[in-house]
């Protein structure tokens, strides 16, 4: 029953933020039209701080700087294909997951977001003024690289993913029935949907309203530029900012803490681009695979797997792995004393 609870608290948390978030949009559009007097000192001495504010020099990020990314987001995922083929140490994946929070996440801003890349596709494919090449090759190169060897993004190239792969349990994490495992992969491909169909409609990016992830990536980027620009010689407001405001913080905390019992909350069970990659990593050329022959059926795989795509039946002597729902983070063949997993 606390498993049920737990997965039903998650999507709770997550419509209340979606809605926290319209209403502030909704209050901001309002307040808008309100005139505020600059000797109104319920808000503070306003003309003062107008008169003596001198505004600090703000350089942009570079256009080349997306070149880069894509530079790094390419190296990552070769790497990590290579480290997949080659069914290395999940510790390999940990330090690719490591440096794509590190750099792609904190650095950058989560810029490389699989969340977003499918609405602006979908936005540039009505409208192909409205997304650039750039954005066009971060959506297909993880599908390519998953049509050779599975989701190796989500583990090796995806600052979200990144995060959830970081922050989870080790080891006895909670596992969820398999019947509301299965049920609840309906819940992703329908977030495709609407995804899809409010990119189109009115080029909203729906399910970036509830990614909570975000709030550590701006946040991070914003502290990493200004510590950039203070030892530039160029500093920028002297404060530490930060990014949205306490509701979306509290859900950032309780979802961060329901991915530490329940491994990649998010991936699982609302991620659209998931959806996408499992499709191709299906029909991939090198799929990860269970040798039955070589099995001993032990259970250690399933065990240590954080999306349940291993289902080991004893009676029957049989292990399958989905394709569809492994993050390639190599825990399974690690875990694997017969080298059965390849």
């Amino acid at each position: 029953m606390k498993k049920y609870l737990i997965v039903i608290g998650f999507f709770l948390i997550s419509f209340l933020n979606t809605a926290s978030v319209a209403a502030s949009e909704f209050a901001g559009l309002n307040s808008d039209h309100k005139s505020h007097n600059l000797d109104d000192l319920s808000r503070g001495n306003i003309k003062e701080f107008k008169d003596s504010y001198i505004p600090k020099e703000y350089f942009p990020t570079p256009e080349y700087m997306v070149f880069v990314d894509l530079g790094v987001l390419f190296l990552l995922l070769l790497v990590g294909l290579f480290f997949v083929l080659k069914r290395k140490s999940q510790r390999a994946m940990s330090i690719l997951a490591i440096i794509s929070f590190a750099y792609l996440g904190f650095i950058r801003g989560g810029c490389v977001c699989p969340v977003g890349a499918i609405s602006n596709t979908t936005m540039g494919i009505i409208n192909p003024a409205q997304i650039g090449l750039a954005s066009f090759i971060i959506f297909m190169i993880p599908l390519l690289i998953a049509l050779i060897a599975g989701r190796v993004f989500c583990t090796s190239g995806c600052p979200l993913g990144a995060v959830q792969h970081m922050l989870q349990k080790k080891k006895k994490f909670k596992k969820l029935p398999a019947k509301l495992n299965k049920a609840l992969k309906i819940v992703p491909i329908l977030m495709l949907i609407a995804t899809i169909y409010y990119a189109i409609q009115s080029s909203c990016f729906l399910i970036c309203q509830l990614e909570p992830y975000k709030v550590i990536f701006f946040t991070g980027q914003t502290w990493f530029e200004q510590a950039l620009a203070f030892i530039m010689g160029n500093p920028l407001e002297p404060v530490f900012m930060v990014a949205f405001g306490i509701v979306t913080w509290i859900y950032l905390i309780l979802v961060l803490a329901l991915g530490y019992w329940v491994p990649r909350p998010f991936c699982r069970f609302l991620c659209p681009y998931g959806v996408l990659l499992g499709i191709v990593s299906y029909f991939s050329f090198k799929p990860r695979r269970i040798v039955n022959d070589s099995c001993v059926h032990c259970g250690m795989c399933e065990k240590v797997c954080p999306t349940q795509a291993i289902v080991i039946d004893r009676n029957l002597k049989f292990s399958s792995l989905s394709n569809y729902d492994c993050v390639q983070c190599n825990k399974c063949a690690f875990s694997c004393k017969k080298n059965a997993i390849n």
